[in-house]
Parts: C-alpha cells; sequence; structure tokens
C-alpha cells in the first residue's frame, strides 16, 4: 500500500524544517533546551522518511522501560495525527510498528544490547536521551547501521548535562574529533518552538531566579552541571558599610 502524505509546512517548527527531508549526513545531533521541539520532530522527519520508501528504524532509549511514555508513543501520536496509524500493525508487547508499505520501527533499550547485536538490516537509528547512554553503547549502534540502501542516519537527542559526560567530549570540547563533513549539529531552546503553551514558557523563565543551573540546561540547553554547585549566580559588586 502506498502512503500518501499531504503535510503544510505550518506543522513544522521553521528551525527544523530545512532538515525535514535531508538525509545527507550519517550522523545527526540534536540538543538543547527542554520544550525545544526536537524530539517531536526526529519523530515526524522518521515516519516521513519511512512512508517515502521502506525502512527498518531502531529507536533507542538507555532503559527499555522508559519506551513506552517517551518514544513509543511520538511515533504512535505522529501517526495518529497524519491519519496513517489504523493503517498500522501496532505489537504492544515487542514494541513493534509495522507502516502499511512494510517499514518497521523497533523501539529498544540499551539495557539489552545483547538482542540488539542480532538485528539485521537496520536503516536509521535514534538514540533519544543521548546523555544516557554510553559512548561505547553509541559505536556498537553505529556498526549496526549497515544496511544495503541509500541514506542511513543515526539521530542522537539530548538535553545538555554537565561537561564530563562524552557527548560534549565528543562533539564539543576544543579537543573533539568527528566527522564533521558526515555530521549535523543543532542546538535548539523552547524559543524555536511556537507549539509551546505560555503557561510552560513562563516556568522555564522562572527558573532563571529560582535555579540558575535547572535555567541553563533546561530553559538555555547549555552544558552545567546539576551536582555539586552552590550558589552560580552571583557577580562582585562595592557597597557601603
Amino acid at each position: 500500500m502506498n502512503i500518501q502524505l499531504n503535510l503544510k509546512k505550518s506543522l513544522f517548527n521553521e528551525v527544523y524544517f530545512p532538515r525535514l527531508m535531508d538525509y545527507n549526513n550519517r550522523y545527526e545531533v540534536y540538543y538543547g533546551g527542554a520544550g525545544s521541539g526536537k524530539s517531536v520532530f526526529i519523530a515526524q522527519k522518521l515516519v516521513i522518511k519511512a512512508c517515502k520508501t521502506k525502512r527498518k528504524v531502531l529507536v533507542i532509549r538507555k532503559f527499555a522501560t522508559t519506551l513506552k511514555d517517551s518514544v513509543f508513543q511520538l511515533i504512535i501520536d505522529t501517526l495518529k495525527k497524519w491519519k496513517i496509524y489504523e493503517h498500522c500493525k501496532i505489537n504492544l508487547s515487542t514494541y513493534t510498528i509495522v507502516l502499511p508499505n512494510e517499514s518497521v520501527f523497533l523501539f529498544k533499550g540499551m539495557d539489552d544490547s545483547e538482542k540488539i547485536k542480532s538485528i539485521t538490516d537496520v536503516t536509521d537509528i535514534w538514540c533519544e536521551e543521548g546523555t544516557e547512554l554510553s559512548e561505547d553503547d553509541f559505536t556498537q549502534l553505529d556498526l549496526r547501521l549497515r544496511a544495503s540502501v541509500d541514506f542511513l542516519q543515526l539521530i542522537i537527542s539530548f538535553n545538555p548535562v554537565s561537561k564530563v559526560n562524552w557527548v560534549y567530549k565528543r562533539w564539543f570540547s576544543e579537543a573533539a574529533v568527528y566527522d564533521k563533513a558526515n555530521t549535523t549539529i543543532l542546538h535548539t531552546t523552547y524559543k524555536d518552538n511556537r507549539f509551546l503553551p505560555d503557561s510552560y514558557i513562563k516556568a522555564l523563565e522562572e527558573k532563571a531566579k529560582t535555579n540558575f543551573i535547572y535555567y541553563r540546561i533546561y530553559a538555555l540547553g547549555e552544558f552545567a552541571s546539576l551536582d555539586k554547585l552552590v550558589y552560580t549566580n552571583w557577580r562582585v559588586e562595592e557597597f557601603n558599610h
């Protein structure tokens, strides 16, 4: 069965739209603040890609128990919104989705990495909350991406945390060494997501007054450690005794 999609540009946030049909780079890194819309966009991009041609998409989180209410639900929501869901085969016990054109979405946790090694012909991988993975996890997934089709892609998304985390060392430190010609990196924040409710925006911006480290991570999408900190939002001023 052919899948006909008639989607308007207004369904997507402007910052992501140029990357919607861009499959040129093997690696795509999406990072930034909470509520930036990056996970929703990746779900949209992968569904469109899987509708265009037959794909086997592996969606990964560190722990399998977190799949149901996160990435699995995001793909389901996208399929329902675009009126594809009723034509798909959904297996809630194995977290598998088969599209009408036989494209497959598989949802797995890296806590069962041995089973992942047995999956063949993977065309696309999405690592959600990539900071929870280890660099070895990421490397193992990269080795699984070897199907004999065009436009193989490994996508990773995360909110930045400590600079000690491997993702910072791999892509953002001064000593970072990676294939820049084959990697797309996009930083976004809540300001890039026009679909957010005002109440959520207000709650994020309030963090600048109540918890500046949370504000840096979840609002500004910056690398900052949540632990072993005292006060960081201070300044030096002269004053009279």
